[in-house]
């Protein structure tokens, strides 16, 4: 009975091994093909990190990733947006996190002029990472969601309270 017991831990031992190798195998094949200029083929193994090595600690930035060649390369906007919006529901401590919900947040205002689901993007990384150095640029980014660059431009331009002159 004891030779069992030890033959499972031995064998549970050595595949938890050979899945953190595997995991920093993928990583590395994936980050050399991105970096040979081939993203569409990094992206499987991206995928593959994410899917069969969820706890590694690759894998949130494998995810990261495939929101960016789905952006970049695919061209698939909100699939790319709701990828980075994943990133930080799976990994909101990881240094991936706020940077995903932030340019999920923005992809849906600015690409996808979905300003409901960027607004509750926003509101959500404020109350998420409220020490974060992004938080006065999402305070902007919800101040002026959905005004045209124009409109923008034009408010920027009027003067606030604090510099408006005063006349007697």
């Amino acid at each position: 009975m004891t030779r069992i017991s030890l033959f499972f831990l031995a064998a549970a031992l050595f595949a938890a091994a050979c899945s953190s190798e595997g995991a920093s195998d993928l990583m590395d094949k994936a980050r050399g093909l991105e970096k040979a200029d081939n993203p569409e083929e990094a992206l499987p193994l991206y995928e593959k990190l994410y899917q069969e090595h969820a706890d590694d600690d690759n894998a949130p930035e494998a995810l990261f990733r495939c929101a960016a060649i789905y952006y970049n390369t695919q061209k698939d906007i909100l699939k790319a947006a709701t990828t980075y919006e994943l990133v930080s529901e799976k990994y909101p401590d990881s240094e991936y996190g706020h940077k995903g919900l932030f340019i999920a947040a923005f992809t849906y205002a600015n690409e996808l002029a979905n300003y409901e689901r960027a607004r509750t993007a926003y509101e959500k990384y404020l109350s998420a990472y409220p020490d974060s150095s992004m938080t006065e640029t999402v305070r902007f980014e919800l101040e002026n969601l959905g005004k045209t660059p124009e409109e923008l431009l034009e408010s920027l331009q009027q003067p606030t309270a604090e510099e408006a002159p005063v006349t007697d």
